[in-house]
């Protein structure tokens, strides 16, 4: 069998890579949206970004710009449960049970944070911006925010999918594709 072959029949289901870049692309708009608007680029948002910098202007860009980098970081290793770098690590293949895990308690975090407790507290009147923003900016920061609502239910159906496929003989470890890397990285 080639190496073609068992990559084939080792990919993860369509729809599981869908879920996996889809719980990355929904938390792209507002690390975007949070972005242009501490540089000054967001019409409408000169309050909020008075208000975001504070007195400490360096501090509060790096916090701004830190908190977009580290959001989308942990969004995009979403991916990796669908994709064969997520399978191996420094040479080594990724046993499953531990990426599970930390997938579950990131997706179950996530959820808590932006499905369960944002909408809460936009319910109950305390809004993120600190009602800066109004009319028509309002609603592009709100356009920018609302996919952010999907990405913990969807992280924990891409975890649950990983489960799935790695499971019953789908371990990476038997994933001749996987020993390819791990040799291939570790030859270097």
């Amino acid at each position: 069998m080639t190496t073609r072959t068992v990559r084939l029949e080792r990919r993860p289901p369509r729809w599981l890579i869908r879920v996996a870049w889809t719980a990355f692309a929904v938390t792209v708009p507002s690390a975007v949206w949070r972005v242009l608007m501490i540089v000054g680029l967001m019409p409408g948002t000169a309050d909020l970004r008075a208000f975001e910098l504070g007195d400490d202007h360096t501090v509060n860009y790096l916090w701004v710009f830190g908190l977009s980098v580290v959001q989308l970081t942990a969004a995009f290793l979403t991916v990796g449960l669908v994709r064969p770098w997520g399978t191996v690590f420094l040479g080594r293949r990724v046993p499953r049970w531990p990426v599970i895990a930390v997938a579950t308690a990131g997706g179950l975090a996530v959820t808590w944070l932006f499905t369960v407790s944002l909408p809460a507290q936009i319910a109950t009147g305390h809004r993120p911006d600190a009602g800066h923003v109004s009319g028509l900016p309002l609603v592009v920061m709100f356009a920018c925010y609302a996919p952010i609502v999907l990405w913990g239910p969807l992280e924990l159906v891409a975890t649950y999918g990983y489960r799935r496929f790695t499971g019953r003989g789908h371990h990476p470890s038997t994933n001749a594709v996987a020993d390819r890397y791990a040799s291939d990285s570790a030859s270097r």
